[in-house]
């Protein structure tokens, strides 16, 4: 699996992406999340920053490490931002998941394996859950900032009128497991 570098530089060179089931080659981001960065975290943004998401085309994709930069610099100031940032992506998001037919908290956490391998490209790893009544365990085996996919199964779930969302990160890449483990519960109205 693709290891990001810390302290790398913001490149914002676009890649023809390949097809979805192509798994290999460097892991690749949509743009639309950076401009959705731009648009939930400009304050926190490094004029540096907002430099380079102005370059950013909504269309194309872009290297992972770009994003990984981007989050560095915000777990640098903060480290709870880069779970700010993904959870208030990510619970905009509920209107384009309604149009693939999900409709609650539950099938947006089945639909995370799914979501990630169509909105990611290259080598971005895979995503498991296992979904009960209000609570799930996914597993993470991917190179991306933990902390924003943490914030992300929040802002899915808050995004779909789960109350009371607790994530648990128990085992994590950063300290050596093989994969993130995130234990969700949440109550529904």
């Amino acid at each position: 699996m693709h290891s990001f570098l810390r302290g790398a530089p913001l490149d914002t060179t676009s890649f023809v992406p390949p097809p979805v089931e192509d798994r290999s080659g460097p892991p690749l981001s949509q743009g639309f999340l950076f401009t959705m960065v731009g648009t939930v975290a400009a304050d926190h943004c490094s004029p540096e920053i907002l430099e380079a998401l102005s370059r950013v085309d909504p269309d194309a994709w872009y290297h992972g490490q770009l994003l990984e930069s981007i989050l560095e610099h915000f777990e640098a100031k903060d480290p709870a931002l880069a779970r700010y940032v993904g959870r208030n992506i990510h619970f905009m998001l509920r209107g384009e998941l309604e149009k693939d037919g999900i409709k609650s908290p539950r099938m947006v956490m089945e639909s995370v394996p799914r979501i990630w391998r169509n909105v990611t490209r290259g080598d971005a790893g895979v995503w498991r859950s296992i979904v009960g009544p209000s609570r799930a365990r996914l597993e993470a085996e991917q190179p991306h900032n933990c902390r924003f996919e943490e914030g992300t199964l929040v802002g899915l779930l808050e995004g779909f009128e789960a109350r009371n969302v607790r994530i648990e990160h128990g085992p994590c890449m950063r300290d050596g497991a093989p994969f993130c483990v995130f234990e969700a519960r949440w109550d529904e109205e």
